[in-house]
């Protein structure tokens, strides 16, 4: 079973021919959502920061032993698939069948496949990689070493076993006593040491005192912090039976313990043992939190008393967060990065706990001291963007300028490299801190947003407001025209007409420059518009891309290229107007996989970078709903779509239209042959290149289909003729602007409609006034 990403080819525009065939890595997991596994997390997180090293490389994931969930949304944008390998529970003897019908139809899709864990007890998918010419990956996470696995199986089958894991290039261990436990067994130089890396993103100023507060927490309180799954390996009850000593020298101490209860028994021996000691207002069960970074933030020191871990992440993470740790000592774990008085303190028994936990709480300087020293360690040497590097070289695949500082020359099964996007390589580029949660184009992570079908129909009025250039002659950076920003109050003569107030989408040159932002502050001062953000890459600093056709669409620059240049965008509007924009649009509608997440890390509320029906050329993007929707689980960024539809008879072939309106349909004229036929019409809501009629025509079909939301758009250039294809002189403008007239006319009184904001979908009556220039 699988859950299609956005790259689904049956529904699909298709890419230009010259666009290359990424290579794709499988990882593999027993185990994985909505299952709790910290390496379901770790490879959500590392897959993040391998796609921002080498965008060329796409990652899939199987999963093995749980069911597929009904419903479910996906997690991570940057695993292209989930395959689920049935939607219910499997036998040994079928799930073995299973495993290798898959890997028998599928395998050759994928260059590398990483088993997380050891999946296959009778070896098969492993031989069929191996007979496949397919560079095999094992990792050992917990205690599954090479030889513990071997050690698994009867005396009698101990040495097939061991043939059997040879099959594999390379061996994985997450913590020195893994990988020397599997050296027993394998070549040195078929075992490398990768510890789980960190991503951290940056407090929110605040973000402490708001999270306390919200907790019930005073200001000054201490806070203990512990991140797990809550069961008896984990052991968080040594924690609660510890804590009144604790009280007894420091009476204002709260425990923080955040995570999914594993285990029953030792939930319930939980609940138990707060009611017996009498601390309930003392310790708090928070329960799984889908971002534990918050809590961090909010805590003073982190304890931890697992008994047994691979590698126990979330201490490098408190770490890198500045705090100060206290963790159960295990040899060969994490004994070489907790550094007993440097960075933290590691105990055996109840007594060392409670003395480093008291010591620590009794001296603020101390905590200081050693958190800013465990910050400095933790971020050098478990950084995600060193350690997804190395996982892209032992896959064979290796990030360019990276590779040969982070492994040895790999064998000689290795596929051809992968080349990076410029500036991607993992030394040369800052760790972005984005999640991977939400996707514009990805329909795995979209929710429909709900509008009543009695509610009026909403026409938005959105505005390009950008410099003008030449839309048939190559890219050019100082193409910063924006002197037709002073004529749109051609325009507003007509809105004003029928109460229309239109959002201004403004760019770097519009922002940037007293020509461009003076008349948007004089529309703003008097209500008579609001303001968001759209980017054009090649005027947008930093410039650190080429020019070109391809990378005027800001999702194929490298990921952190394409969020330091919506970050300065968004800083220079924010001073511009006086607020940051809350509303956002790419420009040439060529948003990317990780535009989402970028939005999201921004502050934005809203995006309109999807106009269905019109794929940018040369992106594989799938075909996308004209609806309004959620881009995300937490439905924090709503995606408003520009008006467009198929119309006609054939308005529903939806998997036939990609084909009719390619390129080379289109020189054949069959699309303006259908479009004849009242077959299929492709339709925009603009008054750039679409007729009165034609645009009324959309509005009926997509109102007759249950469409409430509509949004129209046009370019700042037009008002002024001679600068786009669409107002080459007066006559065209009149045109232009009657256009808008009767479309108005038309929208309030054939269909009923009322004009409004895009807040009015976004927020509902939760909406605001538009922002004030300052």
């Amino acid at each position: 079973m699988c859950l299609p990403g956005h790259a689904a080819a049956s529904e699909t525009c298709a890419m230009t021919d010259d666009a290359p065939r990424p290579q794709r890595v499988l990882h593999v997991l027993k185990y994985y959502r909505p299952t709790f596994t910290g390496e379901g997390v770790f490879l959500e997180r590392s897959s993040a920061v391998m796609q921002e090293i080498a965008p060329g490389i796409e990652h899939d994931l199987l999963v093995t032993h749980t069911p597929e969930p009904p419903g479910s949304m996906a997690a991570c944008t940057t695993l292209r698939r989930v395959i689920y390998l049935s939607p219910r529970p499997l036998g040994t003897w079928r799930r073995q069948v299973a495993m290798a019908a898959w890997f028998l139809a599928n395998l050759h899709r994928y260059v590398t496949v990483h088993f997380r864990t050891h999946a296959d007890w009778y070896f098969v998918s492993y031989a069929l990689a191996w007979v496949m010419r397919r560079r095999l990956v094992l990792s050992a996470t917990l205690d599954d070493s090479l030889p513990v696995l071997v050690g698994q199986y009867r005396p009698g089958l101990r040495r097939l076993a061991a043939r059997g894991f040879g099959l594999f290039d390379a061996f994985v261990s997450i913590s020195p006593k893994l990988l020397n436990e599997t050296r027993l067994m394998a070549e040195p130089e078929r075992c490398h040491h990768v510890p789980c890396g960190i991503t951290i993103p940056e407090a929110e100023p605040g973000q402490r005192g708001r999270m306390r507060a919200r907790l019930g927490i005073g200001a000054t309180d201490p806070v203990l912090l512990f991140v797990g799954g809550l069961c008896a390996r984990k052991d968080p009850l040594f924690l609660v039976e510890a804590m009144p000593y604790i009280l007894a020298a420091h009476p204002r101490t709260h425990l923080l313990l955040v995570g999914p209860a594993l285990e029953r028994q030792h939930l319930r021996a939980l609940t138990e043992a707060i009611a017996r000691l009498d601390i309930e207002g003392r310790v708090l069960l928070a329960g799984e939190q889908a971002d534990p970074h918050p809590w961090f933030v909010a805590a003073d020191i982190l304890v931890f008393a697992s008994h047994l871990e691979g590698f126990g992440t979330v201490v490098p993470e408190a770490m890198a967060h500045g705090l100060p740790v206290v963790v159960r000592r295990l040899p060969q774990v994490n004994d070489s990065f907790v550094i007993e008085g440097e960075t933290g303190f590691l105990f055996e028994d109840a007594r060392t706990y409670v003395g480093a936990v008291n010591a620590l709480l009794s001296d603020p300087a101390a905590r200081g001291r050693i958190g800013g020293a465990g910050r400095r360690f933790a971020r050098e040497r478990f950084g995600m963007r060193g350690v997804a590097a190395r996982y892209l070289e032992i896959y064979g695949l290796p990030a360019p300028e990276a590779s040969a500082k982070v492994l040895p020359e790999a064998s000689a099964k290795v596929p051809p490299a992968v080349t990076a996007l410029p500036g991607a390589a993992a030394g040369t580029m800052p760790e972005t801190g984005l999640g991977c949660t939400a996707s514009i184009l990805d329909r795995r992570f979209h929710t429909a947003v709900e509008i009543p079908p009695r509610e009026p129909p909403l026409l938005i009025t959105m505005v390009d407001a950008e410099e003008a250039f030449d839309w048939s002659r190559p890219f050019r950076r100082d193409a910063l025209d924006v002197s037709s920003m002073g004529v749109q109050w051609r325009a507003h003569r007509v809105f004003e007409r029928h109460g229309v107030v239109p959002l201004y989408l403004a760019d770097h040159p519009v922002a940037a420059q007293p020509a461009g932002r003076e008349p948007l502050r004089d529309l703003l001062r008097s209500g008579a518009c609001e303001i968001g953000a759209q980017m054009h890459p090649w005027v947008t600093p930093p410039f650190d891309e080429a020019l070109g056709e391809r990378n005027s669409y800001a999702g194929n620059l490298p990921v952190e290229l394409e969020l330091a240049k919506a970050r300065h965008l968004t800083e220079v509007l924010a001073e511009a107007f006086g607020e940051a924009p809350r509303i956002f649009r790419t420009g040439r509608f060529g948003a990317g996989l990780r535009t989402a997440d970028i939005l999201k890390s921004l502050g934005y509320a809203a995006d309109s970078s999807v106009t269905p029906c019109w794929p940018p050329e040369g992106m594989a993007w799938p075909w996308l709903t004209a609806h309004p929707y959620w881009a995300d689980r937490e439905k924090t960024l709503m995606e408003i779509p520009v008006s467009a539809a198929l119309v006609g008879h054939l308005s529903r072939a939806t998997r036939l239209a990609p084909f009719v309106l390619q390129s080379r349909m289109q020189r054949l004229r069959v699309a303006g042959a259908m479009s004849h036929l009242g077959l299929m019409e492709r339709i925009r809501l603009s008054p750039e290149g679409m007729t009165i009629e034609e645009a009324k025509r959309l509005a009926r079909h997509m109102l007759a289909i249950g469409h409430r939301v509509f949004v129209l758009t046009y370019h700042s250039p037009s008002l002024a003729a001679g600068n786009t294809p669409y107002v080459r002189n007066g006559e065209d403008l009149a045109r232009f602007l009657d256009w808008l007239d009767q479309f108005y006319g038309f929208f309030a009184s054939e269909l009923g409609g009322r004009f409004g904001s895009w807040r009015d979908v976004r927020f509902g009556e939760a909406a605001v006034v538009p922002m004030a220039a300052q």
